[in-house]
């Protein structure tokens, strides 16, 4: 009986480890959220911990933040919890990737990503839409890729980056024989000839003139 029961705490105790979640990072972001929801103008606490007590950190830590230049300028040395204000600025990214990572006695020492999305003020609206590169592109060989850097002209004077599918822009290419047009911009040279391609976003549009001509 005795037998029994000890072999069903191992058990028992094998599976509580091996079903405990791991994380194979020292260091973590615990804000903000991963897939957390912000808007231009939010001030936001970038924190970083460590996941457990961790002798080998030393100093600092300093946070990467994707599209925003100088978010977090200087290392953080606020042992053990790492924060780091930051205010959302207009014409930032519609998604934005944040890491932090530590130097320590055996090497960097990164953490997760953590990925948050960014969307407008409801007071901010899309005015007019433009392309960085012009409205006529030219293709002088087949099978040729231009990007379309679609760009929009908002209420508050600011330029944003709507070149992506995910920022709710669309492309339509009225003959897809000469240009293709992916759901990011990307264009494709198919065969010689002229085109339109009708770029969307909201109720604003945009038309680029397309000739492909090999030569």
């Amino acid at each position: 009986m005795e037998n029994k029961t000890l072999k069903k705490y191992f058990c028992t105790l094998f599976l509580a480890l091996f079903l405990l979640p791991s994380n194979s990072y020292g260091l973590a972001i615990t804000s903000p959220k991963d897939g957390a929801s912000f808007k231009e103008g939010d001030t936001l606490d970038l924190i970083a911990e460590l996941t457990s007590d961790d002798p080998e950190l030393i100093e600092s830590v300093s946070f990467i933040v994707s599209g925003i230049e100088n978010a977090c300028p200087s290392a953080v040395r606020t042992h053990p919890k790492y924060k780091c204000r930051i205010t959302l600025p207009p014409g930032s990214p519609r998604r934005i990737s944040i890491m932090a990572y530590a130097v320590t006695s055996v090497g960097p020492k990164d953490s997760q990503d953590v990925n948050i999305n960014v969307t407008l003020p409801s007071s901010i609206t899309l005015q007019s839409l433009k392309s960085d590169m012009g409205n006529r592109y030219f293709f002088s060989k087949l099978a040729q890729k231009r990007q379309i850097y679609a760009k929009g002209i908002y209420s508050d004077g600011v330029e944003r980056d709507l070149r992506l599918g995910q920022a709710g822009t669309t492309y339509v290419s009225s003959n897809e024989k000469v240009v293709i047009v992916n759901a990011d911009g990307l264009a494709t040279a198919v065969a010689a000839g002229t085109a339109q391609i009708t770029v969307r976003n909201g109720d604003k549009k945009l038309v680029i003139d397309v000739v492909v001509k090999p030569k």
